[in-house]
């Protein structure tokens, strides 16, 4: 080859090189994963040691690298909580508490987390996030229900209402599954869109308090311009190894986050 063809050659995959690099890849959106319980703890949310995930963190971190959908910042201590500002809030893409009781955050921050969903975000409560800021009538507005007790812990089978959603449409018409099931107060059927409900003929019926045996266990929902989603699903550390539950969780997340 001429000198000067090399020469060329070597500038333009010199060039070539340069602007690639310059081309970052554009960042993922974030998750604000709050694991505070300011009731009862579950076992899949308390951390064995101060410097180790829990296993709901370690899962929701594990989707979101393996998909490559999402990164996660993690609350799950006072000191966590008392750390976020409204900034930090609103940089994030969507919300997830598997949280229980009256959390411990100021009205600035709490603000924020709805001002953040209203204005297109995304929420994803999970199991216990219905027992939690029963004071607060803005947040059972915006989740669609509050948590009445668990009639049940047992293997149950639901029945899924939408096959194309995709927190669900990998679940086939059914699943039966081990876990501690819900009732909820506070909650309507024309009020939300229901993805999976109990099968009443599967439990006990006469052990919950609706006298129709509608048990929803999953739903979406609109607040404002964002997008709500809740599974009641979680208790069980068993729960969070099923693959089932991991990619009805990855495809609530990313369904929240406007992804999917």
């Amino acid at each position: 080859m001429h000198p000067r063809r090399r020469l060329v050659g070597v500038v333009m995959v010199a060039a070539a090189l340069l602007l690639s690099a310059g081309q970052a890849r554009p960042a993922l959106p974030r998750v604000l994963m709050v694991t505070y319980s300011a009731g009862y703890q579950h076992d899949v949310v308390r951390r064995p040691t101060a410097g180790d995930l829990s296993t709901a963190e370690r899962v929701v971190a594990d989707l979101g690298r393996r998909s490559g959908s999402f990164e996660v910042s993690h609350v799950s201590t006072r000191d966590d909580l008392e750390r976020l500002t409204a900034t930090s809030v609103r940089a994030h893409g969507a919300i997830l508490f598997f949280t229980t009781g009256e959390l411990p955050m100021g009205a600035t921050v709490r603000q924020a987390i709805f001002q953040t969903v209203q204005d297109g975000g995304g929420f994803v409560g999970v199991h216990s996030a219905t027992d939690t800021w029963y004071a607060i009538a803005e947040y059972r507005e915006l989740l669609g229900g509050s948590f009445d007790g668990h009639p049940w812990h047992q293997r149950a089978r639901l029945i899924v209402e939408d096959r194309t959603h995709p927190a669900t449409r990998h679940l086939g018409d059914a699943l039966e599954i081990n876990d501690e099931i819900y009732q909820f107060r506070d909650w309507s059927r024309p009020s939300v869109h229901v993805l999976l409900r109990l099968d009443p003929r599967s439990v006990d019926v006469g052990r919950g308090k609706r006298p129709d045996g509608d048990y929803a266990l999953a739903w979406t929902k609109a607040y404002g311009r964002g997008r709500v989603i809740y599974t009641a699903l979680g208790h069980e550390p068993g729960v969070w190894a099923d693959a089932r539950f991991q990619a009805h969780l990855l495809g609530a997340i990313r369904w929240a986050l406007g992804r999917s």
